[in-house]
């Protein structure tokens, strides 16, 4: 546990310094009203039945996450992509603070408990705690995190097996992929280091090597679209 618990640390590290340098001196400015987000997720049974993900008025965002016992607990620090912060801004301006929050509707199945926090620089904070709701605007900002958490899920796994079990690399990578162009998995730049050390060791199956480089294409493909 504790092997995990220092990966843990290290990767935290690696991708808060590689998000430092993420995001070019030259990048022009994204117009973006300056928010604070909170979103926290809980669904027993799942792997990671527990996370949270905090978005600051500026700033590095932080994931945090409880998975079952024996499991790395995931804390990784990484820089939203000005793209995704102004989807988000856009999306939580919409939402009415937050209003209307639980569905009125009966009979929904339990898809696990959401609570919201958000609050614009110029205004108070809203919270909100739901299984399912109505608002479109608050359901697509909270489909958008739910996709940023599953990246940093999967980033944090492939960390793992990349030290401990190469061979298991494979379906996780396949995952990823498909996760990432049906939208399932955003800001891939937040994994970005596990990529490259991905896509640069031979000692894993090249199909391997050649997702993982796949991805790193994509990333900078956004990159390049928002200048």
């Amino acid at each position: 546990m504790k092997s995990l618990l220092f990966a843990g640390s290290l990767l935290a590290l690696a991708l808060s310094a590689h998000a430092q340098d993420a995001v070019p001196d030259s990048a022009p400015a994204v117009t973006t009203a300056p928010f604070r987000l909170v979103v926290s997720y809980d669904r027993p049974g799942l792997l990671v039945p527990h996370w949270q993900i905090s978005v600051p008025l500026h700033g590095m965002a932080e994931y945090t996450g409880k998975p079952v016992k024996g499991s790395d607990p995931g804390q990784v620090l990484f820089r939203l992509s000005p793209t995704g912060r102004a989807r988000l801004s856009s999306l939580m301006e919409r939402t009415h603070n937050l209003q209307p929050c639980e569905t009125r509707s009966k009979g929904i199945a339990n898809m696990g408990t959401k609570e919201v926090e958000y609050a614009p620089a110029d205004g108070p904070a809203a919270h909100c705690t739901f299984n399912f709701t109505d608002n479109k605007p608050l359901s697509e900002a909270l489909d958008y995190m739910l996709a940023i958490a599953g990246t940093v899920q999967a980033g944090l796994e492939l960390d793992r097996l990349h030290r401990y079990d190469r061979l298991g690399l494979d379906p996780v990578m396949i995952r990823l992929a498909e996760d990432a162009k049906t939208g399932r998995a955003a800001e891939l730049g937040a994994i970005r280091p596990i990529l490259e050390s991905l896509a640069t060791d031979v000692a894993v199956l090249e199909r391997v090597r050649t997702r993982a480089q796949q991805l790193l294409t994509m990333v900078d493909q956004q990159e390049i679209a928002k200048k």
